[in-house]
């Protein structure tokens, strides 16, 4: 764990080869980097599993159509931390079902550059997040831009938090006179971070999605891991041609998160052990506040 690049500093994500195929061996190392714990279990299990059919597919990440970039769990007042995926299976004959990653925070700073009212639009009206099924009923409001308190303008102020999880929104809750701006807005940010959006006439946003995100086909045994607080995560679609063999069409992941604090608390503890007087710069994580080396 020791000499993992750490998504805290200069990496935002990891993608790591070390554990073979056993999944459990994926809660052994969350345990490592967290501390001990893992977090978020409640709706999925402490480890759960991404493949079609999984869970009678109520789920949008349980079949093999694509996943917009997005947080996991963002109807939770304290989101998940580190999301670990170990790939189980990638059968030859999956066609597409590349992972991709793209950072929500440096896409905000952008989008304060490029479309400043709807950056501020976004940083005033409440969105809200939903997790509506059996045995779940969780809702949270809250701006998909969040900034420190600090006393300058929002444009100079510094981003400590985004919150932007497309297929887990609810009904809007806000002003009428707010709502064509909010929906503007929205879209202007969607455009920023989804690549799968190329719209010409928009193409000052929809090629920084185009050039940041990161694209790639997990192969067997291969561990990502990413900070679900800045870092959107998703899915191209992907199918399998008719007869081929089971082991051939699989795409399975196997998952778990950490928490935040606990996380960023051990690689503290591990940073000032191995480097007293270490000059390693953290990076915001996203979690709501100013960071502190």
């Amino acid at each position: 764990i020791s000499n993992t690049p750490s998504p805290f500093a200069d990496h935002k994500y990891n993608d790591i080869n070390m554990i073979g195929d056993e999944s459990m061996h994926v809660a052994k190392l969350a345990k490592a980097m967290s501390g001990g714990a893992i977090s978020h279990g409640m709706l999925y299990g402490d480890i759960f599993h991404v493949r079609t059919g999984e869970r009678g597919s109520n789920n949008v990440a349980y079949t093999s159509s694509a996943l917009c970039p997005h947080q996991d769990l963002a109807y939770y007042e304290s989101t998940p931390g580190m999301q670990l995926l170990h790939c189980a299976a990638m059968g030859a004959d999956v066609v597409g079902g590349e992972s991709t990653l793209i950072d929500a925070m440096a896409a905000a700073y952008q989008l304060r550059e490029l479309r400043p009212k709807s950056f501020e639009t976004l940083t005033k009206c409440s969105a809200t997040f939903v997790k509506q099924r059996d045995g779940a009923c969780m809702t949270y409001r809250r701006p998909h831009i969040a900034l420190a308190e600090e006393r300058c303008s929002i444009f100079d102020r510094e981003i400590t938090a985004v919150h932007w999880s497309p297929p887990f929104e609810g009904p809007l809750c806000l002003p009428p006179e707010d709502v064509v701006d909010y929906y503007e807005a929205y879209a202007d940010f969607e455009r920023l971070l989804n690549a799968d959006l190329d719209i010409p006439s928009e193409k000052d946003l929809s090629s920084y999605a185009d050039e940041f995100t990161w694209k790639r086909n997990l192969k067997p045994g291969e561990v990502l891991i990413f900070n679900n607080r800045r870092m959107l995560h998703g899915r191209k679609g992907f199918t399998v041609a008719d007869g081929v063999r089971p082991e051939d069409g699989r795409r399975h992941l196997v998952g778990c998160y950490t928490n935040i604090d606990d996380t960023l608390n051990t690689y503290r503890v591990s940073l000032r052990k191995r480097q007293p007087c270490s000059t390693v710069s953290i990076l915001n994580v996203g979690n709501g506040t100013t960071i502190f080396p």
